[in-house]
């Protein structure tokens, strides 16, 4: 049977949802920053994130894919290794993430270092980047190509694979999560003014920059003009003077004034480097100050 082109609606809802979970692992890791450069920062965020995973993700985003994978591993023998391994996974990252959680209320307690908690969280968030990018590069389409427009139909009508309202990312924010939702709107806001700030200091650079090397190319040319014109006049003025030894006195006099030139050029050039290097600087300076806000 041939498959329609557009997205089945299950699928999609799933490409949203990891959008969602991107979004928090963001956070987390901006967490997990501040925590390693030893900033005050909010442990209930944290502990809220990881809620949200053990709460959300971990029991009603997989197991909707697990019921997917199923489906797919059933209809194509080639996709039941795939399958098997996202669903191990799915069940070692809730086990992951429940023991990071109880990790995080220790820390928060004061019965384990920072350092732990960042460790342990960065290698949380690099998992499952890595699994959901598995998802969606590999696994997704494959399952799209698998399963026709009646199988997604009859998946429909399962229950268990009914969206569940995102408490974070959803209409309605869970009572629990609203702290992690203010949090995450403000995180999103402060990349968009990073972004927006970090795009307008590179283009001052830019514009710096190019306004340094075009005042050393005018200066460089102003130079060679001043020098070609001095050689022509004073080498009239050897000839019309001297004009037995004129030709050995025209070579000493140009070479005077090559050896003159050649020092404006090399000042001119060490300059224009201090110049785009200050330029480098004051911007790397911009956006390291911009990295602590």
């Amino acid at each position: 049977m041939p498959h329609t082109a557009a997205m089945p609606p299950i699928i999609a809802t799933l490409h949203a949802e990891h959008v969602h979970l991107t979004r928090i692992s963001a956070l987390m890791s901006e967490q997990l920053d501040a925590i390693d450069r030893g900033a005050k920062v909010d442990s209930h965020v944290l502990y809220e994130i990881m809620s949200y995973m053990v709460d959300w993700a971990d029991r009603r985003h997989h197991p909707r894919e697990d019921l997917i994978y199923g489906r797919a591993a059933e209809l194509d023998s080639q996709l039941a290794d795939d399958v098997d391994s996202l669903q191990r996974q799915h069940d070692a990252m809730a086990k992951t993430a429940l023991a990071l959680l109880k990790l995080i209320s220790r820390w928060r307690a004061g019965d384990v270092s920072g350092e732990a908690v960042v460790s342990a969280g960065r290698d949380y968030v690099a998992n499952s980047e890595r699994h959901m990018h598995s998802e969606e590069q590999l696994v997704f389409p494959r399952i799209e190509a698998v399963l026709t427009a009646a199988d997604w139909r009859e998946l429909e009508l399962d229950d268990r694979l009914q969206a569940a309202g995102d408490p974070v990312l959803g209409p309605q924010v869970g009572r629990e999560f609203r702290n992690l939702a203010r949090k995450l709107r403000r995180s999103t806001r402060r990349r968009l003014e990073r972004g927006v700030v970090t795009e307008w200091a590179g283009l001052e650079s830019i514009m710096e920059s190019l306004e340094v090397l075009s005042n050393a190319n005018r200066m460089a040319l102003s130079a060679t003009g001043d020098t070609l014109r001095s050689a022509v006049q004073e080498s009239l003025d050897i000839v019309r003077k001297t004009p037995v030894t004129a030709g050995p006195r025209c070579v000493l006099n140009n070479a005077r004034l090559g050896g003159r030139w050649l020092g404006t050029l090399a000042t001119i050039t060490i300059d224009t480097l201090i110049d785009l290097a200050r330029i480098r600087r004051e911007m790397r300076q911009q956006l390291e100050a911009l990295a602590t806000l």
